[in-house]
């Protein structure tokens, strides 16, 4: 049970956000400039002891904000050096505030925050975090969508927070629609922490705080509380204006080619790379260079009917490329739309269909997807005129 009794940990400082209205976002934004400025990490720690800092900041403190810059994938310091190495997204970041062109900045933020691992960099938070294959991030903002684009504390802090496996994942997603049904009560699910220390919601608090980069993203209100008879709850959902960018993000909208409604954000849900513990591999990926954001016909897959079924059609080189017999990569823009246990059909192999076994992230902008063969095909004319010329 203890090891079921656990809680997502992130770093304790917000996000920097220059469009904000919101005091901490500016000064978080503020602070991130100075790391921009300098190369070493020990010059940069004096600075903020000297009398030209903006405000007082001891070296823990700096290093708090570096380790929860580190996590946005902005810059890092690798362990047993000095230097402050900006990451190619970091500086696509600054240079999109500067710019002053909101959406990019918002499209480079999130893309970053999707690659988040909760299991991070260096040592765990605890054993679970160790274990854990989840994109935290990914996994918040699908389980937001999958429930009708909002989310009560209560949910959070009793339900969600405790997911540390994609495979738990949409368990906890029913878990809080049977809570919202009455079909089960809050107290069938016990705190992970203690309410009456900080840290444990603190850190909670931080998650929404980054996911939304400073509250850009995510709205927030204090409604009639839902799980008990009086008073008030804080209830958190996609704002208006950004939910296409952050289903553009997590592969597009579910379409009909997702498995009779199966294939829903969170089955489309990729795992987390694992970097054995390589720092420099981790921020490597973490901070690469985020694409533009793709159109809708970037993301389009081709669907034929097969047997009575909508199958996607792939295309070898245009949407994959083949790592092995049973294994293909590419870019999350094409292959995010899939999900596990879907049916698709592969352009270098015309005589059988093929089902997704596995989902994985690759890289900054790759997914890795795990086939099995599955059933022959008979009639391969339709499928050839969908290929076209790739696979011709």
């Amino acid at each position: 049970m203890s090891a079921t009794l656990d809680y997502w940990r992130v770093n304790s400082y917000g996000y920097p956000n220059p469009f904000s209205d919101q005091d901490r976002a500016i000064e978080a934004w503020e602070t991130l400039l100075t790391f921009f400025d300098h190369s070493s990490y020990s010059r940069l720690k004096r600075f903020w002891e000297s009398r030209s800092a903006p405000r007082a900041l001891s070296a823990h403190a700096v290093e708090s904000w570096k380790a929860t810059f580190e996590e946005y994938g902005l810059l890092y310091v690798l362990s047993g050096t000095g230097d402050i190495n900006i990451t190619p997204a970091g500086a696509q970041f600054r240079e999109a505030a500067e710019s002053g062109n909101r959406d990019e900045f918002a499209w480079i933020g999130l893309s970053l925050l999707l690659r988040y691992p909760l299991r991070g960099p260096r040592r765990p938070k605890s054993p679970r975090h160790g274990i854990s294959d989840l994109l935290l991030y990914w996994f918040l903002y699908a389980a937001v969508l999958e429930l009708e684009n909002y989310l009560w504390w209560s949910e959070f802090e009793h339900v969600l927070c405790t997911v540390f496996l994609v495979d738990e994942g949409r368990e906890a997603v029913e878990n809080i629609r049977l809570l919202r049904s009455g079909a089960v009560n809050l107290e069938a699910f016990p705190l992970p922490g203690d309410p009456s220390r900080g840290g444990f919601y603190n850190s909670l608090n931080q998650v929404i705080v980054h996911a939304g980069m400073n509250h850009m993203l995510l709205g927030n209100s204090q409604d009639d509380a839902f799980y008990v008879e009086s008073g008030r709850e804080r209830k958190h959902w996609v704002l208006r204006e950004w939910l296409s960018t952050v289903e553009l993000a997590l592969g597009g909208k579910p379409v009909s080619i997702d498995c009779d409604g199966d294939a829903n954000f969170l089955s489309r849900m990729p795992t987390a790379p694992d970097f054995a513990g390589d720092e420099e591999a981790y921020f490597n990926y973490l901070g690469a260079a985020v694409p533009p954001k793709p159109s809708t016909s970037d993301q389009s897959v081709a669907v034929v009917d097969f047997q009575g079924e909508s199958v996607a059609v792939l295309r070898e080189i245009n949407d994959y490329t083949i790592q092995d017999n049973s294994t293909i990569v590419g870019s999350i823009a094409k292959l995010c739309k899939l999900a596990r246990g879907q049916r698709v059909i592969l352009g270098h192999d015309h005589r059988r269909s093929y089902v997704i076994q596995e989902k994985r992230r690759a890289g900054s902008n790759e997914v890795v997807i795990v086939v099995r063969r599955s059933r022959p095909i008979t009639n391969i004319q339709p499928i050839l005129s969908l290929l076209g010329d790739a696979n011709g």
